[in-house]
C-alpha cells in the first residue's frame, strides 16, 4: 500500500503513526541516503542506477531501522507491529520495502 492510497480519517491515524519513525529515518545521514535525490549517470540505465542505490544504502537502512520501517508498514497496512511482523516472510517483506521505497509520497518526507 502506498501512502496516496490511504483515504479517510485513517490518514490521521496512519500520519501519527509514522511521525516518529519517518523522523529517526530522516535525522540518520547514512540511513537517509537512499532517498537523496541523484542524477542517474549517461552509462546506467534506471533501473541498474536503482539497483545500485539499493545495494549501497539499503542494508544500512534495513539494520538499523528495522523497527521503524515495520512500524511505518505496519501503520500503512492497518495492523500492529506485532500482528505485522508475525506474518512477514521474506517475501512479503521484499514486497512492502520495494512498495514502501519507491512511494513517491514516502521519498517527499526527506527531499
Amino acid at each position: 500500500m502506498k501512502l496516496s492510497e490511504i483515504k479517510g480519517e485513517r490518514v490521521f491515524d496512519v500520519i501519527a503513526d509514522i511521525i516518529d519513525p519517518i523522523t529517526s529515518i530522516a535525522l540518520d545521514e547514512e540511513a537517509k541516503k537512499f532517498f537523496e535525490r541523484r542524477q542517474c549517470p549517461d552509462d546506467m540505465s534506471g533501473w541498474e542506477f536503482f539497483l545500485t542505490r539499493l545495494k549501497e544504502s539499503l542494508p544500512t537502512l534495513i539494520k538499523t531501522h528495522k523497527h521503524d520501517l515495520c512500524v511505518i508498514m505496519a501503520a500503512m497496512e492497518g495492523k500492529t507491529v506485532e500482528e505485522y511482523v508475525e506474518n512477514m516472510t521474506l517475501p512479503s517483506l521484499v514486497s512492502d520495502l520495494v512498495e514502501l521505497l519507491t512511494d513517491q509520497e514516502f521519498a517527499s518526507f526527506f527531499a
